[in-house]
């Protein structure tokens, strides 16, 4: 219950899904609750912090399923390159991976929220690149990440 970020653990055996980053970078459709954006961190696709503190999970075992393990070319992306994706590029990239079923747009969302959380002021061109972007979602992301990398001061 602690672990979690949003505190999507109200209580005991209790879960919040509309609070989980899980369910906000995979399965939400539209922006992300502004509450949710600063806690969402680096995280693009998921989270699973809760599964990280369980205890059951010291029993868990590498899956010797090679569709299982990570790829290596995805182990450290880098956000400028992430955010720049354009739609065929993207299914391209996540060919095979359930990463592909969120599309290019809510992905880019995502991205988004991750340059807005990074304090690096060399994104800023990147996100302020988007606020022009086709899709609403993105957009909204953009200005956002924007305002974050800008500061209460500029």
């Amino acid at each position: 219950m602690d672990a979690c970020p949003t505190k999507a653990f109200p209580g005991p055996y209790e879960i919040d899904a509309g609070r989980c980053i899980s369910y906000l970078t995979i399965e939400h459709k539209g922006p992300i609750p502004l509450e949710f954006r600063k806690a969402m961190g680096n995280r693009i696709y998921g989270c699973d912090d809760c599964l990280a503190a369980c205890p059951w999970n010291k029993f868990a075992q590498v899956s010797s399923e090679a569709a299982f393990h990570a790829r290596v070319e995805l182990g450290a992306p880098d956000l400028k390159d992430l955010a720049t994706l354009d739609d065929a590029t993207f299914r391209q990239i996540f060919s095979g991976s359930p990463i592909k079923r969120i599309g290019r747009d809510r992905f880019t969302r995502n991205v988004l929220y991750a340059i807005g959380n990074s304090g690096d002021p060399e994104l800023l061109p990147t996100a302020a690149a988007l606020v022009q972007d086709e899709h609403e979602d993105v957009r909204d992301a953009a200005h956002w990440a924007v305002g974050q990398l800008n500061g209460p001061s500029k």
